[in-house]
């Protein structure tokens, strides 16, 4: 899913319109990056208002430029991308672009990306850039691309750290069976491929599909159930505990025993209504300690 494109683009026409962009043969706009080597992008040659400024926009540029190129926007780091083709990149960088292909963990990014976006859009409506300051700011952005850590990749470093433990939070031992998350995914209907179990849009709601692996840990036969769905949305907890009927192959339980170390996968619907977003979680169901694995971030309809 293509996404908006990067506030650094409302900086350029704000700041020096025509400084980055110049037309191609093809005749659309192309960003022009600068040539770091002769940037001073430890800001030494900038003013100390100049420095501050770009201080307090660093992390949430520095986001919203990793999550964006992550997601697939239009960003600098893309251009940087397109620039060291065939060379080494920031391995945490691709890594981000990886998970965010699981719809569970591209709301996720996506989200953060957007809010990190507008806050940035923001603060540069507000302070127009100088060339020198935007030479810095964009070879700082550059410098993400790096595959030795610096200041400015440590920041997507942490995020995908923190991104990591979400997804460790997919897995864990419920009852006798050990339960995975493979990826939660939200859709307006459910096809399956077969008009007489498809399940028709509902303007009011959307459906979440949890994808899920249960492996029966046990030494005798043991039945799964589907549990719970809670969404957290401003400090309370929503609870569906209400699964949608789909007829179909790879979808539900259905009372199906599972023997010793055998493993299902499965497709759990859930319908949510439109007004509710936030972070979801998912509560397999015979789940004496209340373990709940972490899902997805549900966007706002």
């Amino acid at each position: 899913m293509r996404t908006n494109r990067f506030a650094i683009t409302l900086m350029i026409c704000l700041a020096a319109p025509g400084l980055s962009f110049a037309a191609t043969k093809k005749g659309a706009n192309k960003r022009v990056l600068p040539d770091c080597d002769k940037v001073l992008a430890d800001g030494s040659g900038l003013s100390t208002q100049e420095n501050e400024f770009l201080f307090s926009i660093q992390k949430t540029a520095m986001t919203a430029e990793s999550l964006g190129f992550a997601v697939g926007a239009d960003t600098v780091l893309g251009d940087f991308y397109a620039q060291r083709k065939g060379k080494e990149f920031n391995a945490d960088l691709m890594r981000l672009k990886e998970l965010s292909r699981k719809q569970s963990m591209g709301g996720l990014m996506g989200h953060d990306f957007h809010e990190a976006n507008a806050v940035l859009g923001s603060a540069l409506t507000e302070q127009k850039l100088t060339k020198d300051a935007y030479d810095v700011l964009i070879c700082r952005i550059g410098a993400m691309a790096d595959t030795s850590t610096n200041a400015y990749s440590m920041y997507v470093t942490t995020y995908l750290k923190g991104l990591e433990e979400k997804q460790a939070g997919m897995q864990g031992q419920v009852g006798y069976f050990d339960v995975t998350v493979n990826d939660c995914t939200l859709s307006k209907s459910i096809d399956t491929g077969n008009r007489f179990t498809t399940v028709q849009p509902d303007a009011d709601a959307r459906y979440l599909t949890v994808n899920a692996t249960f492996k029966n840990t046990d030494n005798e036969g043991r039945l799964p159930f589907e549990g719970s769905l809670f969404i957290t949305k401003d400090g309370k907890d929503y609870k569906f505990d209400t699964t949608e009927s789909v007829m179909s192959e790879g979808y539900g339980i259905r009372l199906r025993s599972l023997n010793p170390f055998i493993k299902l996968t499965t497709k759990i619907v859930y319908k949510v209504p439109n007004e509710l977003s936030g972070d979801v979680y998912w509560k397999p169901g015979r789940n004496a300690e209340d373990k709940k694995l972490w899902c997805t971030r549900l966007p706002a309809a």
